[in-house]
């Protein structure tokens, strides 16, 4: 019998709460202040968020960043007889 794998959180950023595919949702490192720190724990971003910094970036000349398919999307569980 099969599933689906999807997690729910808060986006770091603007603290909305969302469902998101935990291995391919883009985060960033945090603390628990909240702030960021590269040993902290990875820390969800909506997909609100997400377009704004793409936004941002497109309007600074910076190149967009890669958004893995299916972040925001339920993931199908892995049975153990296809591992």
């Amino acid at each position: 019998m099969g599933g689906y794998m999807l997690a729910f959180g808060h986006c770091i950023s603007c603290g909305a709460f969302f469902s998101f595919n935990p291995e391919r949702v883009p985060s960033i490192r945090a603390n628990d202040a909240g702030q960021p720190d590269p040993a902290g724990r990875r820390e969800p971003v909506c997909r609100d968020c997400w377009n704004r910094r793409q936004a941002y970036r497109r309007q600074q000349g910076l190149p967009e960043e890669t958004l893995l398919p299916g972040a925001y999307e339920p993931e199908p569980e892995q049975s153990e007889a296809n591992e």
